[in-house]
């Protein structure tokens, strides 16, 4: 039994957090014994939570930023005294985790890590990067397009540099749906969506930030609109780009056809009471989000960026169009809109697709054959 102790710096839980959870949860544990160590912020309560409600023990840092050089003792202690391995790092921002390859070099323990999201750093945080690279065993991406910032960025690592495609909780999610009938749906139509029952609904789930593209989307209604006036687009989630959007849907008098969810919980069930899903990001590492909408299943619209492209084939279980494009955005949609059937074949696709490649299951399995290689190397 080997010790992988999982380390991240981050303030708040996010999409990264989610998949170490999941990795957590999925991993051989008649082979891995997965420790989770994080900073005391409360953001984080709810995932360590969960982590310990699957019996995987949790070590708070008495931290509450990643900042505090506290960090590098306690987590110099939690090695020594928990016997560990091998740490996994996960990067959620390009510059995160430094205490951690300091911890790891100083104990002489193998290091991974998972870069989430990455990009370019200004020169000091590229330099003491580029010293920390050089302590990795293996560095994982997430996406092929991620795979290949990295190696633009740091080609003297390229070799190190692998794939795992982050995963879904496939029983999870379908079990939140098993009870869930068409009246159910209506009510959710009814009452969240504030529509008909026979609207057509398209959703968007994201962060509402510049990043996320949500401004095309709400520019491409007008000419939607003008052609399928029984339509209504349902954006859920929050963020300080907010009061921006609503400016905009007052200034196009949308009103009635665009609703600002907000944050939400029920996500499969919102999803199960929509039609089509489309997500217009600018930048997105991966897009864990569109496997979700995809599993309900929905057919997809998003932009040809990051990840997006290795989830979605363009014209099988979606449109992709070219980010920042209100038409290619609006004339994708109409098609989707005006064809019931080819909806109907996006979504079964979109099924079959996620099933087959993007099971948390599979994830944690090569995460797994990592450890081993490196552990027993």
């Amino acid at each position: 039994m080997k010790n992988i102790l999982l380390y991240t710096d981050t303030p708040q839980a996010g999409g990264a957090e989610l998949q170490m959870f999941l990795l957590a949860k999925f991993l051989n544990k008649e082979e891995f014994t997965p420790i989770l160590a994080c900073s005391h912020t409360p953001a984080l309560d709810k995932l360590c939570e969960n982590f310990q409600k699957e019996n995987i023990r949790v070590i708070r840092l008495p931290v509450m930023n990643k900042h505090h050089p506290r960090h590098y003792f306690e987590l110099k202690k939690i090695i020594k005294n928990e016997k560990i391995d091998l740490i996994h790092i996960h990067v959620w921002n390009p510059a995160s985790g430094r205490y951690g390859f300091l911890a790891a070099d100083s104990a002489n323990i193998p290091i991974v890590t998972t870069e989430h999201d990455p990009f370019q750093l200004n020169f000091l945080k590229d330099t003491f990067k580029k010293f920390t690279l050089n302590k990795v065993s293996k560095i994982i991406t997430v996406s092929e397009e991620n795979a290949k910032v990295l190696k633009k960025l740091y080609p003297k690592h390229s070799k190190k540099i692998a794939v795992i495609h982050n995963g879904l909780d496939l029983i999870w999610w379908q079990s939140q749906l098993l009870r869930f009938t068409s009246e159910d749906r209506k009510e959710v139509k009814e009452k969240t969506f504030r529509a008909k029952e026979d609207t057509l609904i398209i959703t968007t789930i994201a962060e509402l930030h510049e990043r996320k593209g949500l401004k095309y989307l709400v520019e491409a209604m007008p000419a939607l609109i003008a052609e399928f006036p029984n339509i209504k687009l349902i954006v859920i989630g929050e963020g300080n780009e907010r009061p921006n959007l609503e400016q905009l849907v007052k200034k196009h008098h949308l009103e009635n056809h665009i609703i600002l969810l907000g944050r939400q919980k029920e996500i499969p069930k919102l999803l199960k009471s929509s039609d089509i899903f489309v997500l217009p990001s600018l930048r997105e590492a991966f897009g864990l989000v569109i496997t979700e909408a995809m599993l309900i299943p929905l057919p997809v619209v998003a932009t040809k960026v990051g990840g997006i492209p290795e989830i979605v084939i363009d014209k099988k279980t979606g449109f992709l169009v070219p980010p920042a494009d209100t038409i290619a955005l609006s004339k994708a949609l109409k098609t989707l809109i005006g064809d019931p059937k080819k909806r109907t074949s996006f979504a079964s696709n979109s099924f079959t697709r996620v099933i087959k490649n993007f099971d948390a299951k599979r994830m944690a399995e090569e995460y797994g054959k990592i450890y081993d290689s490196i552990i027993y190397s």
